[in-house]
């Protein structure tokens, strides 16, 4: 199991983005004319102590980096979402949907929500795939 957020879980959670067929399918246009980056801002909270900052870097269906970050102030991604670890925690356990949490307003996006809507299928299948292998978690 994979602790959520760590190294060891991005680097699952990659892996798992190019294992799956849905991923690759629905993200053949994603990051083509547009920065498919995204940059995650995972405040504490639940357990969580610190800011945490997730980098994932995807483009036409794959998934070409993952990874944990100090900071993001030298990232210019695509898309950048904020939101509280518990928040998080519920899309990375399958419990919640990543857009509907985003139109609720529980996570804050920054960049092309139209973009976003253009590819809610891909960008539901990277959501789901957050949950397709074990994770542990803070506070649990």
């Amino acid at each position: 199991m994979a602790l959520y957020p760590s190294q060891e879980w991005c680097d699952k959670w990659k892996d798992a983005l190019n294992n799956d067929p849905a991923v690759a399918e629905s993200g053949k246009n994603w990051g083509v004319g547009f920065k498919g980056s995204l940059v995650f801002e995972v405040s504490p909270g639940s357990g969580l102590e610190k800011t945490h900052y997730i980098f994932l870097d995807a483009k036409e269906g794959k998934c070409l980096e993952s990874k944990m970050m100090d900071d993001a102030v030298s990232l210019d991604p695509g898309f950048y979402v904020t939101g509280s670890y518990g928040d998080f925690k519920l899309v990375v356990k399958g419990e919640k949907d990543f857009i509907e949490m985003v139109v609720r307003g529980a996570l804050k996006l920054k960049g092309d929500m139209g973009k976003i809507m253009r590819n809610a299928k891909f960008v539901r299948a990277v959501a789901n795939s957050i949950s397709s292998f074990p994770n542990e978690y803070l506070g649990e």
